[in-house]
């Protein structure tokens, strides 16, 4: 599955939603239940774009535009969390094995989403730590690239790798 494009209206920016799934599916739960469900925004792209932080230009951010990603895009907390409640007392409901295994993996990151981080284990806490960290070495790649620097970027690249590699062993064996 690719991520669904988005833009800026305003200046055009990119924006990747490939960090949002949790987000978006939650919002698509709450919206639709959990019958034929699927990843991505589309089909809700308006219930999703009221939700999101205007780009850094202050334009709005809309579906749809350049398949080359570029930002990640970010949700207001405020306005999703009603949204994301609802979806995950659907998730939590469900009883459909697809759906079981989603909510097993977005377990630790709805549960710090809705606020309710005293109940994420330890293992929960350094996954959200490992995924962080990973999501920091993506954006030092991403950096390194934009300011012509592919020997940092390989570094980083690597560094990305070997986490990733501890991070899939760690968690594939729950």
């Amino acid at each position: 599955m690719t991520a669904d494009p988005w833009h800026c209206e305003a200046c055009g920016a990119r924006y990747d939603m490939a960090s949002c799934t949790l987000e978006v599916g939650l919002v698509r739960l709450a919206l639709e239940g959990p019958d034929g469900f699927r990843l991505g925004s589309t089909g809700i792209e308006a219930e999703v774009a009221r939700l999101l932080e205007p780009c850094a230009c202050g334009g709005r951010l809309a579906p749809g535009g350049n398949e080359q990603l570029g930002s990640d895009a970010v949700f207001s907390a405020d306005a999703l969390r009603p949204l994301a409640r609802r979806g995950w007392e659907v998730l939590t409901g469900c009883d459909e094995p697809g759906l079981v295994r989603l909510r097993e993996v977005w377990r630790a990151r709805a549960l710090r989403l809705l606020g309710r981080d005293e109940e994420l284990s330890n293992d929960d806490v350094l996954e959200l730590r490992l995924e962080q960290r990973l999501a920091g070495l993506r954006a030092e790649i991403d950096r390194a690239r934009a300011a012509g620097d592919e020997d940092a970027a390989q570094m980083a690249h690597a560094r990305y790798i070997e986490l990733g590699t501890s991070y899939a062993r760690r968690f594939a064996a729950r």
